[in-house]
């Protein structure tokens, strides 16, 4: 019995596919197999129930996985923390966030951060909120990072910031002049929106519905750079969190006006995996990020700190 063994294993209970776990290692999918018949055989015991179509863990794997989990997280920690003893921090941290974060909420800590942990590889990739709490679970990614936040079995909810939700329009929108509007005076307007299951479009949804206003949707797309690029050509107006319009408002190509007589603001929350023991590296990056956020506009010393 070996750690490639064990960690082959862990990735097995994971993914539930040699072929997967194979592509993942770069190896051929016959090493997986016997990599896993020598732990089984070490072990005395059937661990992965195989077929044609499918792969399960047995009741014996079961009962092993989170001693597998609990020594292959030992063994990464002996790693780092050699490493930090010699002043040097050492890992991954495998991030996941909705678009409309992952750019202009981690756009400032991600360089500054690296900067300064320079042996951290951070892995971000954009991904929808129901798509990260299955990732969280999974335990495909360290941390999440989502707007509107839910409960769910499992996954600890560490509140970050709030954003406001702000109506943008182009320049030649009737509306565009306006500091402030109420939602009774978009009624009937052409509209750009979030796809249907984006918890954003939810929101959104629920504030028109409670005021009875209803909106001509012309479109609708998940990625919030089309949509601004929809409003700035004048297909409609949009409501959209006021952090991903900053650049878009001081070029002078999208007017940003407040909505009032509303709540407006738009929580979002880091989520980690609440039964996990965490490493050192993934531990930290959560620590500064929260720490970047409470200074909102951060410098490098900041994260020394």
């Amino acid at each position: 019995m070996n750690l490639t063994q064990l960690k082959l294993f862990n990735e097995l209970a994971r993914e539930l596919s040699f072929v997967k776990v194979a592509k993942l290692n770069h190896i051929s999918q016959p090493a997986v197999s016997v990599h896993i018949k020598k732990l089984e055989h070490a072990l005395g015991q059937q661990l992965l129930s195989r077929t044609s179509q499918s792969t399960e863990l047995t009741p014996e794997g079961l009962l092993i996985l989170e001693d597998v989990k609990e020594i292959l997280r030992l063994c990464e920690n002996i790693k780092v923390r050699a490493d930090f003893s010699q002043g040097m921090l050492e890992g991954h941290v495998r991030v996941a966030a909705i678009h409309s974060v992952g750019m202009y909420e981690l756009g400032d800590f991600l360089p500054a951060f690296m900067k300064i942990y320079p042996k951290v590889i951070v892995h971000l990739e954009y991904r929808h909120s129901d798509e990260i709490y299955e990732e969280i679970l999974k335990e495909r990614i360290d941390v999440g990072i989502v707007a509107y936040p839910h409960s769910r079995p499992g996954i600890d909810s560490i509140p970050y910031t709030e954003d406001e939700l702000v109506l943008i329009a182009g320049n030649k929108h009737w509306i565009s002049h306006k500091k402030t509007v109420s939602l009774q005076q978009i009624n009937d307007e052409a509209f750009i929106a979030f796809g249907e299951r984006i918890p954003t479009r939810i929101a959104i949804d629920k504030l028109l519905d409670d005021r009875k206003i209803t909106v001509d949707i012309r479109m609708t797309h998940n990625n919030i750079y089309t949509l601004k690029k929809a409003v700035e050509a004048e297909l409609g107006i949009a409501i959209v969190p006021a952090a991903t319009v900053n650049e878009e408002v001081e070029r002078g190509i999208l007017k940003r006006i407040n909505i009032k007589g509303a709540e407006t603001s738009r929580p979002i929350s880091i989520l980690r995996q609440n039964n996990r023991k965490s490493s050192a590296p993934v531990n930290l990056f959560v620590e500064k990020l929260l720490t970047f956020n409470q200074h909102r506009k951060p410098s490098v010393t900041a994260l020394k700190n």
